[in-house]
């Protein structure tokens, strides 16, 4: 089945887990097993792992003067996608850094927040909005790369992916604020929360398969390292997901449901390459490809 490139597989990830061996027998033995609800919660919450990694480096990309020839006005911004050299194979480089932000954004003086154009990327919208502040925590107008103190930032990815046998209906939503901005600093610290809500089907000759999942995701002191072109990769800080989810295959008239239930937790180690707990279950999750494989 073909794995949803952006964000958050529990969609496609729990069909996957339909799509495991145990999918393959007949219709009156047709089941899934412990292993395959793991793997299905490990695919998902891997992906939307790197989506979390990814919208936080499009965030800085998108304030950050420096690097976008010292303009100081975010709402004149056009950042791109960051760059950086990785041995990752090619067919997986489009994972990374899949959203970029765009400019022309405004600042609105009663909601001391910067709206901006929606992004449409494969049937999917990109939502934002931006605030800054200083030092004393007052709203600033303009993003300032020595006194802008923190950032928040707003966001949201909906819409409906078409895939080759049915779609994904997506609703994702973040709140996310950076701190530690002031001065010509060498880190920068994340924290948040955010949810999910997917749903979608996808048939064959075979079967159908529908499912229906939810994740309240939480980060929690994420600190990256400056330059971000030289150091994409987080140095440390957690994200905990706890994934809730049901589905169905139906086959010749028999139909079997499954449910998840699962914590998830991510810890930065400055790599590409970061531990993934899923209850007392290891696996390495790959931020590059948003790929995770049992440790």
């Amino acid at each position: 089945m073909k794995r949803i490139l952006i964000g958050a597989g529990i969609a496609s990830s729990l069909l996957l887990g339909a799509c495991s061996a145990s999918d393959l027998s007949t219709p009156t033995t047709l089941a899934l097993s412990a292993g395959d609800t793991l793997a299905a919660v490990s695919v998902s919450s891997a992906d939307a792992s790197a989506e979390d990694v990814d919208i936080m480096m499009a965030a800085e990309a998108s304030m950050d003067g420096t690097t976008l020839g010292g303009t100081s006005s975010y709402d004149i911004l056009s950042a791109g996608a960051p760059s950086f050299s990785s041995s990752a194979a090619g067919s997986d480089s489009a994972r990374f850094a899949f959203w970029g932000f765009s400019g022309n954004c405004t600042f609105s003086a009663a909601t001391g927040r910067f709206t901006c154009p929606d992004v449409v990327k494969n049937g999917l919208t990109l939502s934002r909005s931006a605030a800054f502040t200083d030092a004393n925590g007052g709203v600033m107008s303009r993003y300032n790369d020595t006194t802008t103190a923190s950032a928040n930032f707003q966001l949201g990815v909906s819409g409906v992916r078409t895939t080759t046998n049915g779609a994904d209906t997506l609703s994702r939503q973040r709140t996310m604020t950076v701190t530690g901005l002031l001065g010509h600093e060498t880190t920068r610290t994340w924290n948040g929360s955010g949810t999910r809500t997917d749903a979608g089907y996808s048939s064959d000759s075979a079967r159908v398969r529908a499912y229906h999942a939810q994740d309240a995701t939480t980060i929690v002191n994420v600190v990256v390292k400056l330059p971000r072109s030289a150091n994409p990769w987080p140095q440390s800080g957690t994200i905990t997901r706890q994934v809730a989810g049901s589905g169905s295959v139906i086959a010749n008239g028999t139909t079997r449901t499954f449910t998840v239930s699962r914590i998830v937790t991510i810890t930065f180690n400055g790599t590409r390459y970061v531990p993934m707990m899923i209850g007392n279950t290891a696996f390495t999750l790959d931020l590059f490809t948003g790929k995770a494989a049992k440790a």
